[in-house]
């Protein structure tokens, strides 16, 4: 039974291998299909160039996604006192949306785990409106700005230490492409 069983997969694997030689070497299969165009015609050749550099070459300047905020408050605060990054991310963030109409920012407040359940999903709450207020006096339209709270619900640091504390207490500030 066991040289039955070798024969057969030597077989398996003769044929494996025999079969992408074929493919690979003998039909040039492997190296994808060959798009080279060969035309006679001197007008035909140049009209195809032409499409070839105008779908290559892009029409309008792309504007680069801004890259999203995070800001920190103190411990039970909600006041919001803007950093030169705050100042930075609402000039690109103007910018990126005044070229993609319909994108939306998203403001998410969030805190630590000290206090009741409740108390620090409306501290949340507050600090997200804290920043909406502070953003639409700077001229962001308001209907485009999303506030929401996830209170304590997620933390990205251990709650156990006042430095993971004081990471969880913050706001959000992320673009939604729609």
């Amino acid at each position: 039974m066991r040289p039955l069983f070798i024969g057969i997969l030597l077989f398996l694997i003769w044929s494996l291998l025999s079969t992408w030689y074929y493919v690979c070497h003998v039909n040039d299969f492997c190296n994808g299909p060959d798009v080279s165009q060969q035309v006679s015609d001197p007008e035909t050749q140049a009209q195809i160039d032409s499409t070839a550099v105008a779908e290559t070459e892009p029409t309008e300047e792309i504007t680069p996604l801004p890259e999203n905020l995070i800001i920190h408050f103190a411990f039970d605060r909600s006041d919001f006192k803007p950093l030169e990054e705050t100042s930075r991310f609402l000039s690109e963030c103007k910018a990126y949306l005044e070229k993609e109409p319909g994108t939306m920012l998203n403001i998410t407040g969030h805190t630590d785990a000290v206090g009741t359940a409740s108390y620090n999903q409306a501290l949340g709450m507050r600090r997200a409106e804290s920043v909406l207020s502070f953003f639409v006096g700077q001229g962001l339209p308001a209907e485009i700005i999303e506030t929401s709270s996830m209170g304590e619900s997620v933390p990205v640091a251990d709650n156990a230490t006042p430095q993971g504390r004081e990471k969880n207490r913050r706001t959000e500030i992320l673009i939604k492409i729609q």
